[in-house]
């Protein structure tokens, strides 16, 4: 199965001197833009440390540097980070620079990100009342303009004004920037706190600790800023918890940028385990949640729509009530393009659905299929069936994905999505929590417009139809305006900072079915395991002993047991691609397994199962609806005992 927890890159609120890895910031002012009270920056070369629950992930360095022939202020920024999660290498780089005029307005921006093989570059030209963008990746450039009013400063002027406007706590400023990453203009903030003594490098330091926010990335963060108003020290949150951006010395800074392995709790932030398993959760049709903010401290995003409709809410808590979305008959593709659709048809940076050998695969794909949906879902299984998994990849351009054909979830959507539009079907792109193997974490979808109805498709955890309702989106966008549009905002706000608890579920086959709130997962009756939401039970034989009773995703085990001369068995839940005969998914799964095993049927549980085996391993598979069963055993005789262990089985659904 596919999932991923993604990482949404560092964002460096670069109000001083930081930059962000993803999202560019480039402040204007509400304020008059007349600063001649204070004097330019001198030259400067700055590094700083970057961390993530105290482990050193990477570096940022900064400079800045007049240039005598054209009288502008350039700025230069570069950044590093490596991580590794789950066994992967995950590295993202970006360098920008940026010309103003000495009175600190913004003339030129060039930003270059790395999250992948291959880089995303943009180019912004400040003109008068518009600016002119063209991003590139992977040999294809795409130019537009917005258009804006006031005066947009870049990170010499911002400076500048701070150190004009804030002097003591309580001070504010409003702004008007343009984030790159989003490639839109956005109001933020910047609200003196406090004067704090901060240790920088075994340096004892008086800074002003000042909290900083921007509209388009979602989020606050805090900076602490010397007395030229230079930041020597950052904070802001990330899923994986608070990152730290400290001021140090190059050594430092390049020793770093090996980045490093985060604890395993790290990770888990962005994981939520649920109070109960959803049984076939691809085929649901309704599910209740409530979700509880970690801080309870700032207003809840907007989560209307289609798919999901708000319940009751307090600062803490929000209920949700999340349903299917039925396709409507009779959408037909291709559509035509529209002021209205014109940027879910289009191509861009990321969704180039212009690539001549994409499109051609498209069109195969789809054929004459001139039903919308039909030709969705033989995209999405194009999709399923080409892409690979691999989490060392964070972002990624469509022409990288479709030439490596490897990826995370967001991968999968971005592919996908892609594919879509190259057959005339508009699409976008979510980003939210969705369940799986009892947990919800972070995963990304894709959704298309049929008639005015837009419907979630997902290639990377593959339900019968339209995406099933055990997720929800924190963000959704064309990315037309780059991949910051649709991390920021709810994203940036929530993601690893809720707990989700399941109030209510229902499929076809039922009324929807209430959890208790003293609800138990599982219960263990003697000698036996037994889990009423799933409905399936497992009895031990005397000897052997319940283990792994509370894994989740990744782990595919709802019970483990271990036996007697070292034999282990695990009961595992597999969902079943919907194209395939369950038998043929079956058999898929199983061979998986156990590579080359013998074939056998049997009969467990009160139903027809199949299981290979050799004489060290063996695996015993029960069809489920859209799921299976599968009781995986190591040890000698496996074959003798699964068909021990199969005795024990009861499926009553």
């Amino acid at each position: 199965m596919n999932f991923l927890i993604p990482f949404t890159p560092l964002r460096q609120r670069r109000f001083r001197r930081f930059r962000t890895a993803v999202i560019l910031l480039f402040i204007g002012a509400a304020a008059p833009a007349v600063m001649s009270a204070a004097a330019p920056a001198p030259p400067s070369d700055k590094w700083f440390v970057v961390t993530l629950g105290g482990t050193p992930v990477g570096y940022v360095r900064e400079s800045s540097l007049p240039n005598s022939l054209s009288g502008a202020v350039v700025s230069e920024s570069e950044m590093k980070m490596v991580l590794n999660r789950l066994g992967n290498k995950v590295e993202i780089a970006s360098v920008s620079r940026t010309e103003e005029t000495l009175e600190g307005r913004l003339l030129s921006v060039s930003y270059e990100m790395r999250a992948s093989q291959l880089s995303t570059k943009s180019t912004a030209m400040i003109g008068n009342g518009q600016i002119e963008i063209r991003s590139e990746a992977g040999g294809k450039s795409y130019t537009r303009t917005i258009p804006f009013t006031g005066v947009l400063l870049g990170p010499e002027g911002v400076r500048r004004l701070s150190l004009e406007k804030i002097k003591a706590p309580g001070d504010r400023i409003e702004f008007q920037t343009f984030a790159a990453e989003t490639e839109s203009v956005s109001p933020g903030s910047q609200t003196a706190l406090a004067w704090e003594t901060v240790d920088v490098g075994g340096l004892a330091i008086r800074a002003l600790k000042v909290e900083e926010t921007l509209e388009a990335a979602g989020a606050k963060s805090q900076s602490w800023l010397d007395e030229k108003r230079e930041s020597v020290r950052q904070e802001m949150p990330t899923p994986f918890g608070a990152a730290q951006i400290v001021a140090s010395t190059k050594e430092q800074a390049l020793a770093a940028s090996g980045g490093g392995s985060l604890p395993e709790e790290i990770f888990s932030r962005s994981i939520i385990k649920t109070n109960v398993r959803l049984p076939r959760a691809r085929t649901l049709d309704f599910l209740k949640l409530r979700i509880t903010r970690r801080d309870p401290a700032g207003e809840w995003p907007d989560f209307a729509g289609p798919t999901q409709k708000a319940g009751p809410t307090t600062p803490a808590t929000m209920e949700m009530e999340l349903r299917r979305a039925i396709p409507p008959a009779g959408a037909r593709r291709p559509v035509a393009v529209t002021d209205a659709n014109r940027e879910f048809l289009t191509a861009n940076a990321y969704i180039q659905s212009d690539e001549p050998e994409l499109r051609k695969t498209a069109l195969e794909t789809v054929g004459a299929e001139t039903d919308l949906w039909k030709a969705a879902l033989k995209l999405r299984r194009w999709v399923a069936d080409h892409m690979h998994f691999d989490l060392g990849i964070a972002f990624a351009p469509s022409t990288e994905l479709f030439k490596n054909r490897r990826g995370t979830c967001v991968g999968y959507a971005t592919l996908l999505a892609t594919l879509a539009r190259a057959a005339g079907i508009p699409s976008r792109v979510d980003i939210g929590y969705a369940y799986v193997l009892g947990m919800f974490g972070g995963h990304a979808w894709a959704e298309v417009l049929a008639g005015d109805t837009w419907i979630p498709i997902d290639a990377a955890l593959v339900g019968p139809d339209s995406a099933d309702p055990a997720r929800f989106f924190l963000g959704r966008s064309s990315l037309y305006g780059g991949g910051g549009s649709l991390t920021g905002g709810a994203t940036q706000q929530l993601l690893g900072q809720i707990d989700v608890r399941i109030l209510a579920f229902g499929g076809p086959d039922g009324r929807p079915v209430e959890v208790p709130e003293n609800a138990a997962a599982y219960k263990i009756e003697g000698d036996s395991y037994l889990n009423p939401w799933l409905g399936i039970g497992l009895s031990k034989p005397e000897g052997w002993a319940f283990v792994k009773l509370d894994a989740v995703w990744p782990e595919a085990t709802l019970v483990g047991m271990d036996g007697p001369e070292g034999a282990k068995a695990e009961l595992q839940e597999a969902y079943l691609p919907p194209w395939l005969s369950p038998e043929e998914a079956l058999r898929q799964a199983l061979g998986r397994q156990v590579p080359g095993g013998k074939e056998r049927r049997i009969r467990a549980g009160g139903r027809r199962g199949l299981v290979f085996e050799t004489p060290e391993r063996a695996a015993l598979g029960l069809p489920d609806g859209p799921e299976a069963w599968v009781l995986v055993v190591q040890g000698k005789n496996a074959g003798r005992i699964v068909d021990l262990l199969a005795q024990g089985l009861k499926i009553s659904r």
